[in-house]
């Protein structure tokens, strides 16, 4: 069964979700922040087949996230290196982590402990307000239509209710009219 590409939904989160969210990839993508970086090694520590490791590394280079680095003692072997945009997921894997460590641990505790190298302590991913610094907790937050919101496939609702608010939303597309079906 073919995966069906969300990439063009007025969504990060799904755009996001198309790079990256591929079985095995997240993985992937943990162990090259902990520093496995070649394809023997990778293979190895996930035990995935070389042509699902071959296309999701591919993917990831294709993407910017992941580049290829010729190893100095063997130019035919290369490392996979996170780029700048790859390094820039870090906190995506350690909230994932963090929910993971308290609703998944089971009895034996978490199986990864990130420790802040300024303080010295065992950390978790905690949102914070980029602008003011404070901790962020669901109830603190509101949504609003951005500029580049639209309707359409995977923001329908979406957009509905936010047209119905004073907010508004893009001006790309209106929903449809009602009771008129929608197909896929």
């Amino acid at each position: 069964m073919e995966r069906t590409s969300v990439a063009d939904f007025a969504c990060s989160i799904a755009r996001t979700l198309d790079l990256v969210g591929e079985w095995w990839t997240p993985l992937i993508l943990r162990d090259l922040f902990l520093g496995i970086d070649r394809f023997d090694e990778l293979q190895r520590d996930l035990g995935l087949a070389s042509n699902v490791l071959s296309a999701r590394l591919k993917k990831l280079v294709d993407a910017g996230i992941v580049h290829k680095q010729p190893l100095p003692e063997d130019g035919r072997a290369v490392r996979y290196v996170l780029t700048e945009r790859g390094r820039d997921l870090y906190p995506v894997l350690l909230a994932l982590m963090a929910w993971g460590d308290k609703w998944l641990a089971g009895d034996a505790g978490q199986p990864l402990q990130v420790v802040h190298s300024a303080c010295g302590a065992v950390t978790a991913a905690v949102p914070h307000c980029s602008v003011c610094g404070r901790p962020m907790a669901l109830h603190d937050i509101e949504f609003r239509p951005g500029p580049g919101g639209r309707y359409g496939a995977g923001t329908a609702v979406i957009a509905e209710r936010f047209a119905s608010s004073a907010a508004g939303y893009g001006s790309t597309a209106s929903p449809p009219t009602s009771g008129r079906k929608r197909g896929r």
